[in-house]
């Protein structure tokens, strides 16, 4: 650094101080801070008179002198206070966003976030409503599923205004058009966007990182950019004074150069330290970078394939007051970057190396004005930096120049309205190459100061002083309002996302609130109790059913089984026969058991057949569509499984009693009485035998008359008759027994004997083919009580039919079951979409809060008030 005594020698003449100093009564003097010189008393006014060189005039000037100088050292300490306040208060302003960046970061990964995608459909404004975009994103369905005529007539829909992003856009585009390019994001879905979002605050955050660490560093970066042949580095080298740069009508600079004060830095010494690709540079430590002469910089700025930066230290030996890198101040590192559009890669790295800067030098072709690319990384920037200095070059090749002003300064309102209000200060009109009266080559020699020219040049003058003003008198500003207006720009956008979210989730919440309870509660409830009650009409049926077969089937076997005997089942053959006659006979008896059970069967089935209808029609009736009938009834598989085998439970053994069952009533059959006439007699004899007559004797007159009406019938009275008569013969039989002698008895009884043997005999072999039916029914009959038979079958076929009937039965319930799933599943989440939009709605509002609370405390931050004492 310059001494003190060749900084005074620069601000004082030498004969100035020299005569300020001699004399007793040496001249008034006053220094003049901006102008860098002394004032004589002649021109001075001290406490509001004119200098008149005397003593007491000499000494009020010391004392006036000594006085300002106090006041400047206390008005330099005071801004330094309040910068170092202003840095600490936004270092924990920007400490506690990032802590809602991270609650933000949290909740979209547990709730997505609904972010308002721009829908470009300009016959469709409707589109870009809320609602429109609620289907869109929370539903994850595309532009496609929502027809214009439908929303159109929705009446609902407000027409809203979507709201605009500074710092949290994600808009993804194809194309380089972009009125006509296809936005990305309008068509992915929830999830999608979600992440999409995520990876946006994950950047944000360290943004914001950087941003801290760049408000900390007392140095200051200035960032000299702009298009393809723009002339920067022909300006970076007008700022320095010399030709330190390459400079090429082709384009030159492929590589980031930063151009630093060796004297504070390097030891004084002027080289290139070239960073390799994937290195971080470490002035410590050599094996992080290469060095090269500064003569080398023309070769190494080409060689972007080797190398990501240039660090470039220079000696400028001119005095604080005019130089821009050894200002005796704070450490500025002067950043020229390649152009934009000269490819992807650097196009892509110069607008990432913002968030490392403090002030942007865009400069411009006049012949070509703000390109496309100029015109995006503009825009970025202001997202954080409210002021960018527009250097529009080579206006000295510009005819109309005043046309070229205003078609620069118009597009310079719509990208940096702050800068365009301060155009005087900001946009600057000059020839950069104008500098320099004549070039020698480049600053490389021995003395550094070889390639300085005296100019004149005011557009330039007015430029530097700009621009150094702005980044040493108003450093809080030119440091300090980026990164503020940079947090200003987060809340707002952090405020406009929660206020949409929270109205979002709340109409959300509303909306599901209302489905719940107008129609998947009310649903659920219906068909939990249709499904009761149908559940207990199948039951019902089922059991009605069964319990019918049940009773009809064994009913059936009763019959079957009682009927046995009565008459010959198989045709008699004769008496040499008789053996197989008994086996067919047993054998026709027991098929006819087998074939009542198989009658019972056949019944079941077309019952069960139609009840099955019947419980399907219950499910159909009931659930409509959402029935699902995928099964077949088959009748035919019913009673399918093996049968119970009577034959193998009887005994079956034929014995020779068994063709011998004489009876009154077979042998009057036999002699030629009707069946149906014995058989009523025997009835009534049994009615009428001593003990059936005294167990009917009515206990009184009532009874008595009950009983006669139903006991004394014509045919009971003419059967009587024929017992009277009966009676008559047998007393005259008694009376002719007088007449029958011992003798006569001992002449009759043998032939008596017999005959009746003979009519025995002949009675018994004639009745074997009866004989030995109703006696092996008997049999039959014997074992199939004892075995329960009839029981045992009819609930077999019964308990098939209800296995049978279970089936539909489970279809229908199960079906019930399903639809009540369905619901259950629509109303749990419904209840779980309900319970996420009253949480984030409640996070959203939360956070409303904490972003107003800390926005405020930024607008607290006081960065332009210039705080003086007297």
């Amino acid at each position: 650094e310059n001494s003190d005594d060749e900084t005074t020698s620069t601000l004082i003449g030498d004969n100035d101080l020299a005569a300020a100093l001699s004399g007793s009564n040496p001249a008034s003097l006053m220094y003049i801070p901006h102008e860098g010189r002394f004032a004589h008393d002649s021109s001075t006014l001290i406490e509001g008179q004119s200098g008149e060189g005397g003593s007491n005039s000499a000494a009020n000037f010391l004392n006036k002198s000594r006085k300002s100088s106090r006041s400047q050292a206390l008005n330099s300490s005071i801004q330094q206070l309040r910068y170092n306040e202003n840095k600490i208060a936004l270092d924990r302003s920007i400490n506690q966003t990032i802590d809602l960046m991270y609650e933000l970061s949290n909740e979209n990964k547990e709730r997505p976030i609904f972010y308002p995608t721009d829908v470009e459909d300009e016959n469709n404004i409707l589109l870009n409503s809320t609602k429109a975009h609620l289907a869109l994103v929370r539903n994850s369905s595309s532009l496609k599923t929502i027809s214009k005529e439908k929303i159109l007539g929705d009446d609902d829909v407000d027409v809203e205004k979507l709201p605009e992003f500074k710092i949290l856009k994600l808009n993804i585009k194809i194309g380089h058009n972009s009125s006509s390019a296809d936005n990305i994001v309008a068509n992915l879905d929830k999830k999608s966007i979600a992440k999409l979002l995520e990876k946006k605050i994950t950047h944000q955050v360290n943004y914001l990182l950087n941003l801290k660490d760049r408000i900390d560093d007392t140095s200051s970066k200035v960032f000299v950019t702009g298009d393809l042949n723009a002339g920067k580095s022909t300006f970076c080298n007008a700022l320095l004074r010399r030709k330190i740069l390459p400079e090429d009508q082709q384009p030159c600079t492929s590589v980031f150069c930063e151009v630093i004060d060796a004297s504070r830095e390097n030891r004084s010494v002027e080289e290139v330290h070239a960073v390799p690709i994937g290195k971080d540079y470490n002035i410590r430590d050599e094996s992080t970078y290469e060095i090269h002469p500064l003569k080398a910089l023309d070769e190494l700025v080409y060689d972007c394939d080797r190398y990501s930066l240039l660090k470039v230290y220079v000696l400028d030996n001119r005095s604080f007051q005019e130089s821009l890198l050894h200002n005796g101040i704070i450490d500025i590192k002067l950043i020229d970057a390649p152009g934009l559009n000269m490819d992807s890669y650097q196009t892509t790295q110069v607008f990432s190396r913002q968030e490392e800067i403090d002030l942007v030098v865009f400069v411009v072709n006049s012949e070509n004005h703000f390109t496309l690319s100029a015109k995006e990384f503009i825009a970025a920037a202001a997202a954080e930096k409210r002021y960018v200095f527009i250097v529009v070059n080579r206006f000295d090749n510009i005819k109309d120049k005043e046309k070229c002003k205003k078609k620069i300064l118009d597009q310079v309102k719509s990208l940096s309205p702050d800068s365009y209000k301060s155009a005087e200060d900001f946009v600057h009109f000059v020839s950069s190459s104008e500098i320099f009266n004549d070039g020698d080559g480049p600053g490389d020699d021995d003395d550094p100061n070889e390639d300085e020219r005296d100019f004149n040049n005011p557009d330039f003058d007015h430029l530097e002083a700009s621009l150094r003003k702005f980044i040493l008198d108003k450093r809080s500003i030119s440091k300090l309002l980026p990164a503020k207006s940079y947090l200003l720009n987060l809340l707002n956008d952090l405020e406009t996302l929660s206020k949409l979210n929270e109205k979002v989730y709340l109409q959300e919440m509303d909306d599901k609130v209302k489905d719940l309870n107008n129609q998947v509660a009310p649903k659920y409830n219906e068909i939990m109790t249709k499904q009761a009650k149908i559940g207990d009409m199948i039951n019902s049926l089922i059991e009605l059913t069964c319990n019918d077969i049940y009773n009809s089937s064994k009913k059936e076997i009763l019959n079957v089984v009682n009927q046995l005997g009565d008459q010959q089942v198989v045709p008699y053959q004769g008496l040499q026969y008789l053996f197989e006659y008994a086996r067919a006979t047993q054998e026709v008896m027991i098929n006819q058991i087998l074939a009542s059970v198989q009658t019972c069967e056949n019944k079941a089935k077309d019952i069960t057949s139609a009840k099955v209808e019947e419980i399907i029609k219950f499910g159909q009736n009931t659930l409509g569509e959402e029935f699902l009938n995928d099964k077949v009834f088959r009748s035919d598989l019913m009673f399918t499984r093996k049968r119970d085998s009577v034959e193998r439970q009887l005994h079956n053994s034929i014995e020779f009693s068994d063709f011998f069952d004489p009876s009154w009533e077979s042998c009057l059959v036999w002699l030629g009485i009707p069946k149906e006439y014995v058989s009523a007699t025997r009835q009534q004899i049994d009615y009428f035998n001593p003990v059936t007559a005294l167990s009917s004797i009515p206990t009184n007159v009532v009874a008595l008359r009950d009983q006669l009406p139903t006991q004394i019938t014509l045919h009971t009275l003419y059967n009587s008759g024929k017992i009277l008569t009966t009676g008559a013969l047998i007393r005259k039989m008694y009376d002719f027994s007088s007449l029958v002698t011992p003798s006569v008895v001992k002449k009759i009884a043998i032939p008596v004997v017999i005959g009746i043997s003979g009519f025995s005999i002949y009675y018994l072999i004639s009745d074997m083919p009866n004989a030995f039916p109703r006696k092996q029914a008997r049999r039959i009959k014997k074992q199939i009580f004892e075995l329960d038979y009839p029981h045992h079958n009819s609930n077999r076929v019964a308990n098939e039919c209800r296995s049978v009937l279970s089936y539909p039965s489970r279809q229908v319930m199960n079906n019930f079951q399903t639809s009540l799933d369905k619901r259950a599943i629509e109303k749990e989440n419904l209840e779980k979409e309900i319970k996420n939009a009253e949480l984030s709605s409640g996070y959203f509002h939360a956070l409303l809060g904490k972003i107003s609370y800390q926005r405020q405390l930024i607008n607290d931050i006081d960065l332009e008030s210039v705080y003086t004492v007297d």
